[in-house]
């Protein structure tokens, strides 16, 4: 009678496999893939590394200088698209004004009423495409007078209403994408009693 512990089926039990364990063999291995080199060769390899390390540094520098180039070129060309989109706005300002002219000077009739109708449908179509472009009228009629945003062409002395304030505006004013395109050309009051 035996008092040790029967293993049934004749096998062993499992042994916990150590993952860090290395047996002989792959010891043997590593060591017959180190190689002896002499001082001088160690140093010859270093430099060649700190020589590697050196190009890698100068390729991410040349990488980074193409990407900010990039970038800086994309923002030229949106500057420049910007520009000639400010100019031909600009040029187009003449012709809303004489859009706005038209329809402030034609009587309106019966005979003319679908004539006119037709002709605000056009400006209106206009005005919104510019809109998309940028383009915002500046607010002037009864607003308080701004040398920013107006040219005071005319002024009149009233008492019905502050100093300052914009009686009646001349010429339109816009701004294109917030920066000044043309400023409003506007009647200012002037107070009676101010003198």
């Amino acid at each position: 009678m035996s008092t040790g512990k029967k293993h049934h089926g004749g096998k062993k039990p499992a042994q916990k496999i150590n993952p860090d364990y290395k047996d002989k063999a792959e010891i043997q291995d590593q060591k017959d893939e180190m190689v002896k080199i002499s001082r001088s060769e160690l140093d010859d390899l270093r430099k060649k590394a700190s020589a590697d390390s050196e190009y890698h540094d100068k390729m991410l520098r040349t990488m980074a200088d193409m990407e900010n180039l990039r970038k800086k070129l994309d923002r030229d060309r949106k500057d420049y698209i910007n520009y000639a989109n400010r100019e031909m706005i600009s040029e187009l300002l003449p012709v809303l004004d004489n859009f706005d002219r038209a329809l402030k000077s034609v009587e309106r009739t019966e005979e003319s009423a679908p004539y006119l109708q037709g002709v605000e449908m056009i400006y209106k179509q206009l005005e919104e495409l510019l809109k998309k472009q940028g383009l915002e009228e500046i607010k002037a009629l009864g607003e308080p007078f701004n040398p920013h945003l107006h040219e005071a062409v005319q002024t009149e002395e009233t008492d019905s209403c502050s100093e300052d304030t914009i009686l009646d505006v001349i010429l339109k004013g816009y701004l294109f994408r917030g920066n000044m395109l043309r400023p409003a050309a506007v009647k200012v009051s002037r107070n009676i009693n101010a003198k």
